[in-house]
């Protein structure tokens, strides 16, 4: 056989070889489940089987949720609820560290991010407990007066904390984006990992771009129109890509036929009145995208762009104006879109 024409058949044989390799390589692997009292999707591009890498994740996420959930009875959390007011409780680092940051971003915002606020929550019906009544002005008035960012007291030597008045912790807006976090932290280490996505109850973080270059795409639902996106980010227009949304239509109560948000006013224990409005960040990580899209949704529009742009937050803000929806950028974002 001609010498030219045998490796010509050799050079063809490894092309095809290659493409199907890299096709193999770029396949997607997803898994679903639920957690943290919502849905988590993992995708992972791989070119070995990734079942045990989800395993893994899962395990991380099942962690925090043990440490971290208010619907858990025995969680760390709730012992830390249960316990005395001056009672120290161990914690553990993981769970130290969310409080840390939860009260730097409490002190920042003067009281209106406040994870301490978890009795006023469940007297709402927003925690594990249902609720067939608003609760009375003397109820509102004593827990609102409670809660504060000094109300828990740390010692980060002995890995414990107490309380200091009558309240209780809720990391309900920002348990989920630290979670998404340590299984962030996890796969960027797996050597047979190409590339990921991590969504849990709408957070998200994932790497720059797909194992073919291609974006990573995060659609906002319109708080209009729920059925319709309202804006897509793309993963490669950031360094890196951590985002959550908040929203006050997305828990609502109706009391007297009153339609109430989640979100309450810390100072009056209050709920604000659906407005169908809703905050996304996008930040280094997302923890910190978590906790600050759910400070920007409780304070005034005005107040959340002004501290968007004094803090440089990368925000897009979805508001109503005359039974329409309207996007607002931060000027952190328009300079990422420019």
């Amino acid at each position: 056989m001609n010498l030219k024409l045998v490796l010509a058949s050799l050079a063809l044989i490894l092309f095809l070889f290659l493409i199907f390799k890299k096709e193999e390589v770029y396949e997607p692997q997803i898994f679903k489940g639920n957690i943290m009292g919502t849905t988590y999707n993992i995708i992972l591009q791989s070119d070995v089987p990734a079942e045990d890498a989800h395993i893994e994740a899962y395990n991380i996420l099942q962690k925090v949720n043990l440490e971290m959930s208010t619907y858990i009875d025995d969680s760390l959390i709730s012992k830390v609820n249960k316990a005395d007011i001056g009672q120290w409780v161990t914690v553990s680092q993981d769970f130290l560290d969310v409080l840390s940051f939860a009260t730097t971003l409490c002190k920042d915002t003067q009281g209106i991010y406040d994870v301490s606020i978890g009795k006023l929550v469940n007297l709402w019906g927003f925690g594990p407990d249902s609720v067939d009544k608003q609760p009375s002005t003397e109820e509102l008035s004593y827990f609102s007066s409670q809660v504060g960012c000094n109300s828990i007291e740390t010692d980060p030597t002995n890995l414990s904390i107490k309380k200091a008045k009558d309240v209780e912790l809720d990391f309900s807006s920002i348990a989920k984006g630290f979670a998404l976090d340590k299984v962030y932290e996890f796969l960027i280490k797996q050597p047979d990992l190409n590339s990921f996505f991590i969504e849990i109850g709408g957070e998200i973080r994932s790497t720059a771009l797909k194992s073919n270059d291609q974006p990573w795409k995060a659609g906002i639902i319109n708080p209009i129109q729920q059925e319709k996106i309202i804006y897509t980010f793309l993963s490669s227009d950031f360094n890196t890509f951590a985002l959550a949304t908040s929203g006050d239509y997305r828990n609502i109560r109706i009391f007297d036929e009153e339609e109430l948000s989640h979100t309450l006013d810390t100072s009056s224990g209050i709920p604000t009145n659906l407005a169908k409005k809703s905050v996304s960040v996008v930040a280094e990580n997302t923890m910190k995208a978590d906790a600050l899209a759910t400070a920007l949704n409780a304070m005034t529009l005005e107040q959340a762009i002004n501290y968007a742009d004094q803090k440089q937050i990368k925000a897009l803000f979805i508001t109503e104006s005359g039974g329409q929806s309207k996007i607002i950028f931060s000027e952190k974002l328009k300079q990422v879109k420019m």
